[in-house]
């Protein structure tokens, strides 16, 4: 990806705040692609505005969903073990319909949790490819197949 230059009076700087954690990954981020870090934010910024966002405002909102879901099956999971407890679980037989939603609900929500990774994987595969990092955009495809 070719850098644009700037005349001397067109460039703006900017300063950032970040924890020293946030520092040493921006370090360890320009060491692995090999560029400046100021080069390394230029490429970012560039690439993200023409990938776009990882995650839709669609997309949290789904997040936030699956999440409520999964409260509402730990709250189920601990009403039974409540039940337990106290000696009022019914047999394995009567309970076997509620285990088997249980188990349906927890699928689906680990399918739809894995769409939402391997987007976000793709996305960010391809904000680092337009960066022109492909260092990373190589090693997240190589992540993305063999975790499947």
């Amino acid at each position: 990806m070719e850098r644009p230059v700037a005349r001397r009076d067109e460039k703006r700087s900017l300063r950032v705040e970040m924890s020293a954690a946030d520092f040493e990954l921006l370090e360890q981020a320009s060491a692995l692609f090999g560029v400046g870090k100021s080069d390394l934010v230029r490429r970012l910024v560039r690439a993200s505005v023409e990938v776009g966002p990882a995650l839709s405002t669609e997309s949290i909102a789904q997040i936030e969903d699956l999440a409520g879901q999964v409260r509402i099956v730990g709250r189920n999971l601990m009403q039974v073990l409540k039940a337990i407890h106290r000696g009022e679980a019914v047999g394995i037989a009567e309970s076997e319909p509620v285990w088997r939603g249980l188990h349906e609900l927890i699928a689906a929500l680990d399918a739809e949790l894995s769409a939402f990774s391997e987007a976000t994987t793709r996305q960010s595969a391809a904000l680092c490819g337009r960066a022109g990092l492909q260092a990373f955009a190589s090693a997240q495809s190589e992540t993305s197949v063999a975790a499947k």
